[in-house]
């Protein structure tokens, strides 16, 4: 066996001197452990959320989007759109709208959509209240945000009341005129869906042909939203549509639809990785001072080992080894506590939200391995630090 290794494996084993040295190294070893298990449920933790934000805002926003680039409208029936991945497309009219209900009013956008919008989006899952507009065969029926029926007071029990929907009119020769620069719908809201505040205080979906039918743009869409078979083909069908289609469109995948808030989530997640690495760095410090009590508590068997024939480089990697074992150990222990708790967080939630109106009822954690490996090299790499440089100076002036 390799002699540094031995003696050091013997001091990390050994328990006989309980005294102020030991203590100090027990003192350095849990720090690691703490700080490493801390760094492992807090980054589940900005995972849970994450992957709850990016669930509820996914559910809005497609696989992919086409939209003209130079222009709002087109007609797409000149457009030809075959491709196996594609398990849904629906065309999509998007206007902004002024809506009045009983005595409320607000601005909101109106998203037509044509009937296989329900399947690409599984609309049914986002109703809080009411039933979806296909239910009804008439087309001036609505599913609002419940931001926007917050806004007009729309109470469960005045659903079945007429929304007051008024667009400008593209024909008029003049806006001063207020009968004529707009152009008047009445619609039924049917139902309210709920997803994020953002979305819920901004749209409101009707069928296609009702927007289109009050704008005057018939048979004209704005976007075309697809969704498809395996998402994990987004950038590949995204190329090849792009291909297909030429510079006349652009097409976005659900990443780049959403980039800021992508953006946001990546930013703030490493933002507190790097507050908490530089803690485990202040934590180190410990590292530094136990493992030089350790050397200096050994003089004597330097001594005795010098005598032996013990090189300075040896002595070096005794106590060197010695503190990569603490590291090593504290960061098995510290990555096992963290993976059982946020474990027993993701299956029973035992530290709730509060009382407040929240999404979940507890805390949402999601566990990555990328994480954990980040995290054991990230700790790994600081523990080297630290213990490279007392390990040599102090070697070599008590050798």
């Amino acid at each position: 066996m390799n002699f540094p290794f031995f003696i050091s494996k013997r001091y990390f084993v050994t328990n006989k001197n309980r005294n102020f040295v030991h203590i100090i190294s027990w003192v350095s070893f849990l720090g690691i452990a703490i700080g490493t298990s801390a760094l492992i449920l807090v980054l589940s933790v900005f995972n849970g959320f994450e992957d709850l934000i990016l669930k509820m805002y996914n559910s809005f926003y497609p696989h992919i989007k086409i939209t003209l680039a130079d222009g709002k409208v087109f007609d797409p029936s000149n457009i030809i759109i075959n491709n196996p991945r594609i398990a849904e497309k629906a065309f999509v009219l998007e206007e902004e709208v002024f809506l009045k209900y009983q005595q409320k009013e607000f601005i909101a956008t109106v998203k037509g959509v044509s009937s296989s919008y329900k399947e690409l989006a599984k609309f049914d899952s986002l109703l809080v209240a009411g039933s979806y507009i296909d239910s009804y065969e008439n087309n001036n029926v609505a599913v609002v945000g419940r931001g926007v029926a917050y806004h007009l007071s729309m109470g469960l029990g005045a659903i079945s009341d007429q929304l007051q929907v008024y667009a400008p009119n593209r024909s008029a020769k003049s806006l001063l005129n207020p009968q004529t620069a707009f152009k008047q719908a009445s619609i039924l809201p049917v139902g309210v869906f709920g997803i994020q505040s953002e979305i819920d205080e901004k749209y409101i979906i009707t069928p296609l042909s009702f927007i289109q039918n009050l704008v005057d743009r018939n048979d004209k869409i704005s976007a075309i939203e697809i969704k498809l078979k395996n998402n994990n083909e987004m950038r590949e069908v995204q190329e090849q549509l792009q291909i297909q289609l030429g510079d006349r469109f652009i097409i976005k995948n659900r990443l780049e639809q959403q980039e800021f808030l992508y953006k946001i989530l990546n930013t703030e997640k490493l933002a507190v990785f790097l507050i908490l690495s530089f803690i485990m760095i202040i934590a180190t410090f410990n590292i530094v001072g136990s493992l030089s009590m350790l050397m200096l508590d050994k003089k004597k068997d330097i001594k005795i080992f010098k005598s032996f024939g013990v090189t300075e480089n040896q002595i070096k990697m005794i106590f060197f080894n010695k503190s990569i074992l603490t590291i090593l150990v504290g960061i098995f222990i510290g990555i096992s506590l963290g993976v059982l708790i946020a474990f027993l967080q993701q299956n029973y939630g035992f530290v709730g939200m509060g009382n407040g109106n929240f999404v979940v009822n507890s805390y949402p954690v999601l566990i990555k391995i990328t994480d954990i490996f980040i995290v054991s090299i990230t700790v790994l790499a600081i523990g080297l630090a630290a213990s490279w440089y007392p390990a040599k100076v102090l070697s070599r002036k008590l050798f």
